[in-house]
């Protein structure tokens, strides 16, 4: 496939149209390279189970419903507000906390739509994970969690949408009405992806948690091109790791980390979030609670989050400011992201698996 852009003349219109193609053709380019259109949140953290299948069911409580949006570079292209966007419901259950005397199950289900610039190159996945996880003391103060996931992934394109360079009429510009000669072969695919992880969770000292997590994508090593050819998805390997100082009952700061790499291609995200608690006056629990943070991906953008939560309910938003030679292309947009949670229990009295610290 080739694509190949000549400007003749200075007509405006023509200008136009071929920073468009310039725009839309990196967002297909970026979504192939960098883990093949696998998902990149700035807030990592708070979608646990594409980060890695051993979180689920690993939280205080019996459910927990999220969704997270994050859309790239809106209004870089003029009229149109998401180039680049990607949404993502999940759910996940924990039980079994009272036939196993130190562990529980968690089984969770996702949904991921992705979709990129004016050919909307797409990726939709439907997914479920489950997990065992195995406290080593009474307290749940260190607690080791495995998890596997299988996911039915739907990719598609519209090649219509495209410029090609025998698509460009002398003094007229590009003309789709007229055939590409492109070999196209199929313009959308399904495959089936498998992944596992393991995480381990650890109350090291009264006021300090310790967080590591590892694993592993595309275990299967599934077909994704729209030719009809052999290529094959890479292993992603990915890794996080958290530490959470709670200063006292009211105040605490998180610093985490994550860690993509797959096919030479790797993503570095550093960060960290600090929250302030207005305690209920009866139960002395956080009744609200306001975040403040920034994470920065390495070579790519510094995002800034705030966030705001209601008892079991968290909302956090941030906004990636773009620092790589992108800026120019994307005309300094960069991107938002929201993310809520909400966690709850089935009984009157929450709840609560993992060891809370006590001041």
């Amino acid at each position: 496939m080739s694509l190949r852009f000549t400007v003749h003349g200075s007509r405006k219109k023509q200008i136009q149209r071929i920073k468009y193609v310039l725009v839309l053709l990196w967002s297909i380019v970026y979504s192939q390279s960098s883990f093949s259109q696998d998902i990149h949140f700035t807030q990592f953290f708070t979608n646990p189970l594409i980060l890695n299948p051993a979180h689920t069911g690993y939280f205080n409580g019996n459910y927990r419903v999220g969704f997270n949006f994050k859309a790239q570079w809106p209004w870089a292209i003029k009229g149109t507000v998401y180039t680049y966007h990607t949404e993502s419901p999940y759910l996940d259950f924990s039980f079994g906390e009272k036939k196993l005397k130190y562990g529980w199950f968690g089984l969770g289900l996702h949904f991921l739509n992705d979709a990129a610039g004016d050919g909307r190159l797409t990726y939709q996945r439907l997914g479920g994970s489950f997990a065992y996880h195995q406290a080593f003391d009474k307290h749940h103060k260190y607690v080791l969690s495995a998890g596997a996931g299988v996911s039915f992934v739907v990719r598609s394109v519209n090649f219509s949408k495209f410029y090609f360079n025998n698509q460009w009429v002398e003094d007229m510009g590009f003309n789709t009405a007229v055939n590409s000669n492109e070999p196209v072969q199929r313009e959308s695919f399904q495959m089936l992806d498998v992944n596992a992880g393991l995480h381990f969770g650890g109350q090291v000292h009264e006021q300090v948690k310790l967080d590591l997590g590892i694993s592993m994508m595309h275990l299967n090593r599934p077909r994704h091109s729209f030719f009809n050819n052999n290529e094959q998805l890479g292993f992603r390997y990915q890794a996080e790791a958290g530490v959470k100082y709670q200063i006292d009952q009211q105040l605490s700061i998180v610093f985490n980390g994550y860690y993509g790499y797959q096919k030479a291609a790797s993503e570095l995200v550093l960060g960290s979030l600090f929250s302030y608690a207005i305690l209920d006056k009866i139960s002395e629990n956080p009744a609200h609670t306001f975040y403040v943070g920034a994470y920065y991906r390495l070579k790519d953008a510094l995002a800034p989050v705030v966030g705001y939560q209601y008892k079991q309910w968290r909302l956090l938003l941030s906004y990636d400011i773009t620092l790589s030679k992108l800026l120019t292309a994307s005309r300094s947009n960069g991107g938002p992201e929201i993310s809520l949670v909400h966690t709850g229990s089935w009984q009157r009295q929450f709840n609560k698996k993992l060891y809370c610290p006590r001041f």
